[in-house]
């Protein structure tokens, strides 16, 4: 901030020199200088001496008293004298008006160069400040923790000033209680809006507070897998953020997701907590979160859509192409099972040709829970304008984070 007061200041000082100086030159260079140097120039050929001697009886005139001679009556104003004493000629008033215009842009050039010398420090000044904020930035990088863009500190829950939330839920829920930190989920908001149109999906913000009792800063990761029966690829709440050793801080996470009409349940698939040395505490088993006791109201609209393309005692997958077809398929897939499952997909085939296809990679399924992915497809004129009876394939595999003997393979299976 004060880098930044510094360069405004610095900037106002050079366009005011800058003005300053447009105007001194074109005051000194304009033509009422020009007269009054001129003026000056001729003030050197005025008759100094006002005593002259007339041509015509010898007697002393005072020519500044008197207009013509004292004595005789004679007019002096073809004196000989006088005329050696003021001569103004052509060539005299050339001469004047030539060293007044020298005298001018002599001190034009006298304040220009004084002033450009004040312009030259204040934008070396300004450069100055320029490069320090840079290196203050690089060592403030340096020295700030490998990964870490800033410490997360106590923040308001609204998101961006076009949206406002209403307080929901205060579950004050612990989900994480260890000696040196302490995580709990405060509240969660709802945007006003949420209901209001049609086709748009519901706002929720989701406060946290997390107490660090180490001296050093730590890293706290943290994934929401699931809300109210319903996963999909991206998590609903990806938090990876630095906080700062010995604070507590109250701070606020946006969900993205589905249509829920409220939030009554969530599932997180993974908390880690490390520092600069690495992982302290990691833990990717699911834990589910009940905010409100009457359960919640499960998403049925799509419980039939698509055709079922593998199924077993464990999970049931089911497709359906989309009518923009290169956006591929709509993808279901539901836990039957009483375990948690992480899910990857690595290659999809299209006609037989594989292609890298990370539709889902560690994507969190809780048992019981249906993960829906709106947009199964591979970048690229090959998928966009595939024939229409081209077969597009693709495997699924399923990883229990607690019993490993729990996992399996569906192999390359045709999506429809």
């Amino acid at each position: 901030m004060l880098f930044k007061v510094a360069m405004i200041i610095l900037l106002i000082v050079i366009i005011f020199l800058v003005i300053k100086y447009l105007y001194v030159q074109a005051k000194i260079l304009s033509s009422r200088e020009f007269r009054k140097t001129a003026e000056k120039k001729s003030a050197v050929m005025q008759v100094y001496d006002p005593q002259i001697t007339c041509d015509y009886c010898g007697y002393i005139i005072n020519t500044a008293k008197d207009s013509k001679c004292p004595n005789c009556g004679a007019v002096y104003g073809g004196d000989k004298e006088l005329k050696k004493r003021y001569r103004v000629d052509a060539a005299a008033v050339e001469k004047m008006a030539d060293d007044a215009a020298k005298d001018a842009v002599s001190r034009a050039h006298k304040k220009g160069l004084e002033t450009l010398r004040h312009i030259r420090i204040a934008i070396l000044a300004l450069a100055g400040v320029f490069v320090l904020m840079i290196v203050f930035s690089l060592i403030a990088d340096r020295i700030a923790p490998s990964g870490a863009y800033r410490y997360r500190s106590n923040e308001k829950v609204k998101d961006y000033d076009y949206k406002d939330y209403k307080l929901i839920s205060s579950p004050e829920l612990t989900i994480l209680d260890r000696d040196d930190v302490e995580v709990r989920l405060m509240s969660i908001y709802a945007d006003t809006d949420n209901g209001k149109y049609n086709n748009q999906s519901y706002s929720y913000r989701v406060g946290f507070s997390l107490i660090n009792k180490r001296p050093d800063p730590v890293h706290f990761c943290l994934k929401c897998v699931g809300i109210n029966g319903r996963s999909k690829s991206r998590d609903y709440i990806y938090l990876y953020s630095y906080f700062e050793g010995k604070s507590q801080v109250l701070f606020y996470e946006s969900v993205y997701g589905e249509w829920f009409d409220s939030i009554d349940e969530m599932v997180f698939g993974e908390i880690s907590i490390s520092d600069d040395n690495g992982k302290i505490y990691e833990d990717k088993t699911m834990k589910v979160f009940k905010i409100s006791d009457d359960g919640y109201t499960a998403i049925t609209d799509d419980n039939d859509k698509g055709s079922v393309v593998f199924e077993n005692d464990k999970v049931r997958i089911r497709s359906l192409i989309k009518e923009k077809r290169d956006r591929g398929y709509d993808l279901w897939i539901e836990n039957r099972s009483k375990n948690d499952y992480y899910i990857n997909t690595s290659y999809m085939k299209v006609g037989g040709t594989a292609y890298n296809s990370y539709i889902l990679y560690d994507s969190g399924l809780p048992a019981g829970y249906t993960l829906h992915h709106d947009s199964v497809c591979v970048p690229g004129e090959e998928f966009e304008k595939r024939a229409d009876d081209a077969v597009v394939e693709m495997s699924f595999s399923f990883s229990d984070p607690v019993d490993p003997t729990n996992d399996f393979s569906t192999g390359y299976i045709e999506l429809k």
